[in-house]
């Protein structure tokens, strides 16, 4: 009778960690994909130029630039040429003013009227699930968002 007792707890130990241990891989994040982390980080390097750019520009004229005005900056473009040198990703970045800023990659900066504030959005569509997109504003931090129920 004591045996049957002793199995039915190990049993019953061993199933609840089994468990346990189950759930926890599930809540575990997935580690992203190299083409994910490549894609990642053309993001942020784009929304750190952006940010180096627009801070320059504001200590030397008073005012951060629109989109249509950084892209056709001579500082921007520089700044773009020396990243290249260091991120190859950048080294190959085509960028344009229309819908797209890059191949899939759409960019949204919004200026304040006085100038004196900005916030961006760069947003991969071709993510239709989940929305990834990099946002930055004026204080330079970089924060990464998919859509909620949607992992980073």
């Amino acid at each position: 009778m004591r045996y049957k007792a002793i199995a039915a707890i190990v049993v019953l130990l061993v199933v609840t960690l089994g468990i346990a241990n189950s759930l926890r891989s599930q809540d575990a994040p997935a580690k992203p994909s190299d083409t994910d982390h490549a894609k990642r980080s053309l993001a942020v390097n784009l929304l750190r130029a952006i940010n180096t750019v627009e801070v320059t520009h504001k200590m030397q004229h008073g005012a951060f630039l629109s989109k249509d005005d950084l892209l056709a900056s001579e500082e921007f473009s520089s700044y773009m040429t020396r990243a290249a040198r260091n991120n190859p990703q950048l080294a190959g970045a085509h960028l344009s003013n229309g819908p797209e800023i890059l191949p899939g990659w759409a960019l949204r900066l919004n200026i304040s009227a006085d100038g004196q504030s900005y916030d961006v959005m760069l947003e991969d569509t071709t993510d239709k699930n989940c929305g990834y997109a990099t946002v930055t504003d004026e204080r330079g931090v970089i924060r990464e968002s998919k859509a909620i129920g949607c992992s980073l």
